[in-house]
């Protein structure tokens, strides 16, 4: 994996520019890509299914190289949201292919993890995805939600600096939520990002996610970090719809993890 580590660091080096302020947001990038790796590292090592060789192989592979195509869409829109721009994960996938980063890996291997980095970010996964694949794709989303709670709890907090480009250009526009958004999370059930319009109706799609998760050892990570502490202590809304986010978040955190993947 040292290879692959160092061409992937070489790729996303090449569009740092030396201005401090567009180039920590590509060194946040690089960050989140290894705390990912070391995520999908623990799910590996707890799942059985996981550590067959060709699997882990490509779990590695799609961990590392899921958000490739952040670095050109950063430099082409100036922007993280899909909605704006482009979907960053089929970006990363014909990235993969036109760079030939996976030459060398045998033909499945490069199948599973170029199909993992294009449907790391999807709203929902094939109903005909399974076996081994839907596995992957499945601990890669696991391992990125895990890191992006952690990351946004310090935007989100009651005491954060607004950042325009991590939040990905919403309003902040206190006490007010999309009935969509809280409908999805009274429905134990993930709510769309074209859904949103302000900082508290980001809070609560986060909460949602918890719903998507489907590995015990992610659920613990988010237990031990806290991370919905910060989420939810900064939501400006009603207090009853507060306590309500606040509960199902707990219940979920403290239940079984929903079915792994057949």
């Amino acid at each position: 994996m040292e290879k692959h580590r160092s061409a992937f660091l070489e790729y996303a080096r090449s569009f740092f520019s030396g201005d401090p302020e567009k180039d920590r947001y590509l060194q946040l990038k690089v960050d989140h890509t290894f705390r990912v790796c070391s995520h999908a590292a623990v799910l590996t090592a707890e799942e059985n299914a996981l550590r067959a060789p060709a699997v882990g192989r490509a779990l590695s592979l799609a961990a590392l190289y899921h958000d490739v195509g952040r670095f050109e869409q950063l430099k082409r829109w100036n922007t993280f949201s899909d909605a704006q721009s482009c979907n960053h994960g089929l970006l990363g996938a014909s990235i993969l292919k036109k760079k030939e980063f996976l030459d060398g890996e045998n033909r499945e291997v490069r199948h599973r993890t170029i199909a993992a980095v294009a449907m790391h970010n999807r709203f929902a996964l094939p109903a005909a995805l399974r076996g081994d694949l839907l596995l992957i794709v499945a601990a890669v989303r696991d391992a990125d939600k895990v890191d992006i709670l952690r990351i946004m709890a310090s935007q989100l907090g009651p005491d954060s600096a607004a950042d325009n480009t991590m939040l990905l250009h919403l309003k902040d526009t206190p006490g007010v939520c999309s009935p969509a958004i809280l409908t999805a999370l009274r429905e134990k059930r993930m709510a769309r990002y074209m859904d949103m319009r302000t900082f508290d109706d980001f809070r609560l799609l986060l909460c949602t996610w918890l719903f998507e998760l489907r590995f015990a050892a992610s659920l613990r990570a988010i237990r031990e970090n806290g991370c919905f502490n910060s989420i939810l202590d900064g939501f400006t809304g009603a207090p009853d719809v507060k306590a309500e986010a606040a509960a199902l978040v707990e219940n979920r955190l403290n239940a079984d993890p929903s079915p792994r993947p057949a």
